[in-house]
């Protein structure tokens, strides 16, 4: 019984995963309420759980200010542009559905196929601008290769999205319950859930085996292996 409760058991880690999940998750939800700093905010959130995932032990709250700080200029320019796109996009293929008869609906599949595009390949953008230091332009490009060679985790990173959206429009009680499993723990607790996926996918190109970085220098090394790396071979 007493190794239940012990700092090393399954129970105590899980317990302490939780918590710092919820933690992360006020903490993402506070800095994205103006809206055009999503993008640092979740640009930090991943950072976080990288680190995390690395067995790093830091004060949450200093460094998940520090890390939306340090990237809060590469990643808003990048989010604004992009959240104009796609709400435009998305506002094009709703004002279609609902204006057009049914036999003229297949109109707005150009729009449709577009949308997914821009958010297909710019899915890692973010994880990106976490982990590695490069220009903009590089990142992009990278999320975009990236997406193409590893179609079933993009994949099932839109699908779980889809699937909240259909549920969350399914009914009143059930957009209710979606919101508030979001509020508590979901926006962090799906971003933990996916980067154990995205770190998988860059521990690859970048030939780590599962390893810790020793220091902060290693991390910068692996940054400038990555923006030079020609991913596309």
């Amino acid at each position: 019984m007493k190794n239940i409760f012990s700092p090393d058991s399954l129970l105590i880690k899980a317990l302490t995963l939780f918590c710092d999940i919820m933690y992360l998750n006020v903490l993402f939800i506070i800095c994205s309420l103006p809206i055009f700093t999503i993008g640092a905010s979740l640009t930090a959130l991943y950072s976080m759980i990288f680190k995390r995932m690395r067995g790093e032990e830091m004060p949450i709250a200093k460094t998940y200010f520090k890390d939306f700080r340090s990237n809060f200029k590469q990643a808003t320019l990048f989010w604004i542009p992009y959240l104009l796109l796609v709400v435009f996009f998305s506002a094009d293929v709703y004002i279609a559905h609902s204006v057009l008869p049914e036999n003229l609906r297949f109109l707005q599949y150009p729009v449709s196929i577009a949308l997914f595009i821009i958010i297909y390949l710019t899915i890692l953008v973010f994880p990106q601008m976490a982990l590695f230091k490069s220009n903009t332009i590089q990142i992009i490009k990278n999320s975009a290769l990236l997406g193409l060679t590893n179609l079933p985790i993009i994949g099932m990173v839109i699908i779980i999205h889809l699937l909240i959206l259909l549920i969350a429009d399914y009914s009143a009680k059930a957009r209710v319950m979606v919101i508030s499993l979001l509020l508590f723990f979901g926006f962090a607790g799906l971003a933990y859930f996916f980067s154990i996926f995205y770190k998988r996918i860059f521990d690859k190109i970048l030939g780590v085996d599962d390893k810790e970085p020793e220091d902060e220098d290693s991390d910068t090394e692996e940054s400038e292996e990555f923006e030079n790396k020609d991913i596309s071979e």
